[in-house]
């Protein structure tokens, strides 16, 4: 999975609103039945468990995988020491070396860039529910030539399987 930077995101929310018919086709069958996103751009499901082991059995999953994470994210961290108060967001930057090289060893493909690594939030509502939220990969790649729609595609079939397999074990801990 990948992720656009806020003015690549914006335009592109513009473009998907235009078009309703995109979310019935590009919503990821393996998050739609419980996918709890206001956005079809966007894939959420919501965690059986607190955060931190949310966040912890998610990073388990994604090294299990062979993805590597590069960095957490603490929005509401960073912003309360700007004076704001806010649930916890976090932002998990994970990364699988293969799709990324597949995209960045070419000029044709490198455009992409700004989309690397994958990101996950995690982050609690006001009513303490727990969020995994991500771009909808598959609804992306649909945007994409040829090389990029496969990459994107295929990165994002493995990200979903990862939190599939996350909210399993979570959900077998909790039974």
């Amino acid at each position: 999975m990948f992720t656009f930077r806020p003015v690549l995101a914006a335009l592109l929310v513009a473009a998907v609103l235009a078009t309703p018919a995109w979310a019935a086709r590009n919503t990821p069958a393996a998050a739609t039945p419980a996918n709890v996103s206001p956005h079809p751009m966007f894939v959420e499901n919501q965690s059986p468990a607190d955060l931190p082991t949310t966040v912890a059995a998610l990073l388990e999953e994604t090294r299990a995988a062979g993805w590597s994470h590069l960095d957490t994210v603490n929005m509401s961290g960073i912003l309360a020491a700007r004076g704001f108060t806010l649930d916890p967001v976090l932002i998990l930057e994970i990364c699988s070396g293969r799709y990324s090289a597949a995209l960045l060893d070419s000029d044709e493909t490198r455009f992409v860039a700004s989309m690397i690594p994958c990101r996950v939030a995690v982050y609690q509502t006001s009513d303490d529910r727990v969020i995994i939220s991500r771009m909808n990969s598959a609804g992306m790649a649909e945007m994409m030539p040829g090389e990029v729609r496969e990459v994107i595609a295929a990165s994002g079939a493995e990200v979903e399987a990862i939190i599939a397999r996350t909210l399993a074990k979570l959900a077998a801990r909790t039974e």
